[in-house]
């Protein structure tokens, strides 16, 4: 969830570009080039706060969003830059990326990765150190402070971050009020109770047998968890995991959950005929209801995630991606690249208009500021969707994502699937996900 910095001062004299300086609503920029993911510099373009020097007057850029044509058409017609884009499927940006850095050649000027895929590619050494140009342009205390660990590794920094996801128990409101519902809880535990309320057939939450990890990683996350230490050992062989198990477990044995596959028909269908009441997601999950179950117009709310416990944290965040640039594109390509960046996802007019069109909610916080944020949802009954996740930003813990964190996502899913679709305990489930972690990714266990 990040958002832009507003619009662009630029002025042109004499074929060259010169850029102002970004502050909350505005970005400073121009042009484009590149050494391998770009065209030619232009030596007169310079770029303020401290990226300066000579920007290339092309750049090539991957993205997985399809969220990025106005971002690019902007650019291009306030700055005469030519951006060559290329769109692509998740993993296959995963793949080609980590191929072209490996290689040394033939990367983009710049790349859309989400977080948590961000250390596989980091970990080829072929990534941009960002850190001096964020710091000189200033944007670092701009962003919730928790996203930086997840858009880097020690002292450097590898990504601008575009999006992030604050999460909610999105859920349908007309059938809860059916049957009784109450949606003023506070707990798993209160939840649980209200959700026995249901007929048989109606599930309170969606829990898809292939995605369960995605559950854990949220509940962990919300309570402070980590997958991983700052030595790199693993560190969910705790009490606060296997808590997650146990309420997974439980929300299964009450026969409160949906299994089907996240994504497919069946699972839209649910959702449209109320045969699966909610979902635990992030931010970005308002859009694809929107889009995917229209018929249901109005009866949608959200809510933050219950907690563990009274007075406990609610809020988590699941998803979000960043733009990063390789370090083997020639300088005048990346500081295009940067300031593109920089122009889009530290431009709050830009960010605000990705939340009000795209629904994706933006990192950047100038953004929040805007009148975008502080409006109803018809979709979701007039609901501020926007306050809501606000409010939940400083309350995201920071977390640390490695190379390893598809292999351990990977044995938490299929455990997970053990306890709760299955027979297995999840105090036993837990304990062999450890050990299966610790075997998979070779690493000690903290």
């Amino acid at each position: 969830m990040l958002a832009l910095l507003g619009s662009l001062g630029i002025t042109g004299a004499a074929g060259c570009i010169t850029t102002n300086p970004p502050s909350d609503s505005s970005g400073g920029g121009n042009g484009s080039g590149n050494g391998s993911g770009g065209g030619n510099a232009s030596g007169n373009n310079s770029a303020a706060n401290g990226y300066s020097g000579s920007m290339a007057d092309s750049f090539s850029f991957w993205e997985m969003s399809g969220s990025w044509n106005h971002h690019m058409k902007r650019y291009q017609d306030e700055t005469g830059v030519s951006i060559n884009h290329t769109n692509m499927g998740y993993d296959e940006i995963i793949d080609r990326m980590q191929t072209r850095l490996l290689s040394g050649t033939d990367a983009p000027g710049a790349a859309l990765v989400e977080y948590a895929s961000l250390k596989q590619v980091a970990n080829t050494g072929g990534l941009r150190d960002l850190s001096p140009w964020i710091e000189d342009a200033n944007i670092k205390n701009k962003f919730p402070s928790s996203i930086w660990t997840t858009a880097g590794s020690g002292n450097e920094i590898y990504e601008i971050p575009y999006d992030i996801n604050p999460t909610s128990l999105f859920y349908r409101k007309d059938v809860w009020d059916e049957h009784g519902l109450n949606a003023d809880i506070e707990t798993w535990d209160q939840l649980i109770e209200e959700g026995k309320k249901l007929p048989d057939d109606i599930a309170l939450l969606s829990l898809p047998s292939a995605a369960i990890d995605l559950y854990w990683r949220m509940l962990y996350w919300q309570q402070g968890g980590q997958e991983f230490d700052k030595q790199g050992r693993l560190a969910f062989d705790n009490d606060t995991s296997l808590g997650v198990f146990r309420l997974l477990n439980r929300l299964g044995e009450e026969g409160l959950t949906n299994k089907v596959a996240n994504f497919s028909q069946q699972w839209f269908s649910g959702f449209s005929n109320g045969s699966i009441t909610g979902y635990c997601s992030g931010a970005w999950f308002n859009s694809t209801l929107q889009e995917s179950v229209k018929d249901t117009a109005g009866k949608w709310r959200a809510m933050k995630l219950p907690a563990f416990e009274e007075g406990g944290n609610r809020a988590s965040n699941r998803g979000g991606s960043g733009l990063c640039i390789p370090k083997q594109v020639s300088d005048d390509v990346a500081r295009r690249a940067f300031d593109f960046a920089l122009k889009t996802n530290a431009n709050a007019d830009e960010m605000a208009w990705l939340f009000k069109n795209v629904g994706n909610f933006p990192a950047f916080g100038p953004a929040h500021e805007r009148d975008a944020f502080s409006q109803g949802f018809d979709f979701f009954g007039g609901q501020k969707l926007g306050d809501l996740w606000v409010e939940q930003l400083p309350d995201i813990p920071p977390y640390r994502f490695t190379v390893d964190s598809p292999t351990v996502m990977d044995v938490i899913n299929t455990q997970l699937r053990r306890v709760v679709y299955g027979n297995a305990s999840p105090e036993a489930a837990h304990e062999k996900a450890v050990q299966e972690a610790a075997k998979q990714t070779d690493r000690d266990v903290a």
